[in-house]
């Protein structure tokens, strides 16, 4: 779930960025960098490993607060304009940035957190009958023979 929320605050972002261009070249910068954050954060949650380094993480806490803005924003065009909108797409923003905002908002609560209260990944290991055993973290399952 949290990978299709990301994928679309990215795509989203870098759809803002391009049309912010011409406005705003600072602004529309500021998040591009957000959007690569973003995809960041995807292939985090894919391949449980980061793509910037630990001193990178301060900036990575700003883009999100960005991300949150850009979710909070969404929600309040969002409802303040509801009864105004013909199209469900526009409608839709409203349910589509709660996700966002929760996302954003759960990334920069678990920023300093250990990794022993981050999210858990359930790993799947194929093993023989002789060799079933329980480890924390894994769930252990038997091959048939063939």
């Amino acid at each position: 779930m949290r990978v299709i929320i990301n994928s679309f605050t990215f795509i989203l972002l870098l759809i803002i960025a391009y049309v912010m261009w011409q406005s705003n070249p600072l602004l529309s910068l500021i998040l591009a960098l957000t959007a690569i954050d973003q995809f960041e954060d995807v292939y985090f949650y894919v391949y449980r490993k980061r793509m910037f380094p630990d001193w990178f993480m301060p900036f990575d806490m700003l883009f999100e607060t960005v991300a949150l803005g850009i979710g909070l924003g969404i929600l309040i065009f969002s409802l303040t304009y509801y009864m105004y909108f013909e199209t469900w797409f526009f409608k839709a923003l409203m349910f589509l940035s709660i996700p966002i905002i929760y996302s954003a908002v759960e990334d920069i609560v678990m920023w300093r957190r250990p990794p022993e209260l981050s999210p858990k990944v359930m790993g799947h290991y194929v093993c023989s009958k002789e060799e079933v055993c329980e480890e924390e973290g894994f769930r252990f399952v038997r091959r048939k023979k063939q």
